[in-house]
């Protein structure tokens, strides 16, 4: 296992955010390119949302835990992303989004994931999708939601497991990523023994094989695992591609208008 530290970004129009993947210390983890986390009481932080921006060659994966978003595209969405919910969008080809928030006080808390296309699957045509997430496992001392709705085992490009879990002081839980899986925990809140060793919040652990949980502390955390891919990555702020002439590409359509019906 190896334990990486989080960093604290401006994004957007001017939001706070946390992230766990795509930071001077972890630059990606194959298929997964980005992981960041909005957590914040304070509007000042979060209020002006991410105005209408484009994406080419890769998914998101967004989860919002407490507040709501409002989603709007170029493939003509709109959908509120309410408390539990997620959206799934492959921005494939090419997508121009925003991600407004509706929430005008108090805690918005989520996370945006995103998820590498396979090379042949970079010019897609772009899809969206909303769906609960699903309370799968709850006792005492624990809660699992899971992330993975129909739309993505029945679309997705690749298998994915993505968790939301709960842990109490004194719980264990186990997890079994498949073997050759790149597999994270984003530790949001409290302190774990992940196996041996103790992760204090906030980090990224990237795992090893099966792994044992002792909550220290009441914990809260996002898993995901999935085989990568093992292609060329080639990114330039919002695009995602496997050449450098691919980036020049998207640049180049996008400036013209075509990322738009």
């Amino acid at each position: 296992m190896k334990v990486y530290p989080t960093a604290e970004v401006i994004d957007g129009a001017g939001v706070r955010i946390r992230r766990y993947i795509g930071t001077m210390h972890i630059k990606e983890l194959d298929p997964f390119l980005l992981l960041d986390e909005i957590k914040s009481q304070d509007p000042k932080d979060y209020i002006k949302g991410f105005p209408e921006h484009p994406h080419r060659g890769f998914q998101t994966l967004t989860f919002m835990i407490k507040g709501s978003l409002l989603h709007t595209d170029s493939e003509g969405n709109q959908q509120v992303l309410k408390e539990m919910w997620l959206q799934w969008m492959n921005a494939g080809r090419g997508v121009v989004h925003s991600e407004m928030p509706l929430t005008e006080k108090g805690l918005l808390w989520g996370f945006q994931l995103w998820l590498n296309n396979p090379k042949e699957k970079k010019m897609s045509e772009p899809f969206y999708y909303s769906f609960p997430a699903v309370l799968s496992e709850e006792s005492n001392l624990h809660r699992v939601w899971n992330l993975v709705g129909e739309p993505i085992k029945e679309r997705g490009f690749y298998p994915l497991t993505c968790l939301f879990v709960e842990l109490k002081r004194g719980a264990q839980f186990n997890l079994m990523p498949q073997e050759g899986q790149s597999s994270f925990i984003a530790l949001s809140e409290g302190s774990l023994l992940i196996n041996s060793a103790r992760v204090d919040a906030p980090s990224l652990a990237v795992l090893e094989g099966n792994t044992l949980l002792s909550a220290l502390k009441d914990a809260s955390f996002l898993f995901g695992s999935a085989r990568p891919l093992g292609e060329p990555v080639v990114r330039w702020g919002p695009f995602v591609m496997s050449s450098q002439e691919e980036i020049i590409q998207a640049i180049k359509e996008y400036r013209e208008g075509r990322f738009k019906p």
